[in-house]
């Protein structure tokens, strides 16, 4: 699958996503899909222990998983108006 994040980046997700992150991520957009509120989606993947989550530093120097993760939570601000 291919993700476009806002901004234009295309992220393969094939190619650039390791097995655990794909099926972090297909589950974190069905959550978005269900509208969870942005507090709910955010508790759901800044986590220990998630395989996306590298720390407090995850948000500033993000991987392609977490860029992914961080577009869906714009979104959802920005469908939300938050």
């Amino acid at each position: 699958m291919i993700y476009e994040l806002t901004g234009g980046r295309k992220i393969d997700t094939d190619r650039e996503l390791n097995f655990e992150e794909r099926n972090f991520l297909q589950k974190m957009m069905i959550y978005k899909y269900l509208k969870i509120s942005l507090e709910d989606f955010q508790k759901r993947w800044r986590s220990p222990g998630n395989p996306v989550w590298k720390g407090a530093e995850t948000p500033h120097n993000p991987g392609p998983a977490a860029m992914i993760l961080l577009d869906m939570e714009s979104r959802i601000e920005n469908d939300q108006g938050v």
